[in-house]
């Protein structure tokens, strides 16, 4: 994963997002495309997030194309100002105990990822104890913050609305 900063900060919220719905019909599924419905989905949700005190400053997003074309919407709605950047760890069969590990040691304080089921699942209930979150709705946001201690705590929960 890329180096973040240099600065002494660490995590203190995170924002875990599945991609939002995706075609049917694909040639392979790192190429499977975001449908008119998760770009609509994917909109919804970044608005309900945009208009939060509280936004990331930093995104990290899975390769698959679904999940670039997601973090591309929820950029341009942010108005982040830093790219978004790219990492293998984010696959959806990756290692969340990895992931969740080296999300600890990120020197950032607020960042959102895009990725698939089931990693983003599993990761809430690695990073939050007694976590009863078992699937993401496509485009679902969950937003954990973290104590002094690293203890994280699930916040609050954004759903694409119809």
């Amino acid at each position: 994963m890329a180096n973040f900063s240099s600065s002494r900060m660490q995590l203190q919220n995170l924002w875990i997002m599945r991609h939002g719905l995706a075609e049917n019909e694909f040639d392979t599924d790192f190429n499977r495309a975001l449908s008119s419905t998760g770009i609509c989905q994917s909109e919804n949700v970044a608005r309900q997030l945009a208009n939060d005190e509280l936004k990331p400053t930093h995104m990290v997003v899975s390769p698959f194309r679904r999940t670039q074309e997601t973090a591309e919407v929820v950029h341009r709605v942010l108005q982040l100002e830093r790219s978004f950047e790219t990492d293998e760890m984010l696959v959806h069969f990756a290692d969340h105990q990895i992931l969740g590990d080296y999300l600890m040691t990120v020197q950032i304080s607020d960042l959102i990822i895009v990725s698939h089921m089931p990693i983003v699942a599993k990761l809430c209930q690695y990073l939050v104890p007694r976590c009863d979150i078992y699937g993401f709705d496509t485009a679902q946001i969950v937003r954990i913050s973290f104590d002094n201690k690293m203890q994280g705590s699930i916040k609050k929960i954004y759903h694409a609305k119809e």
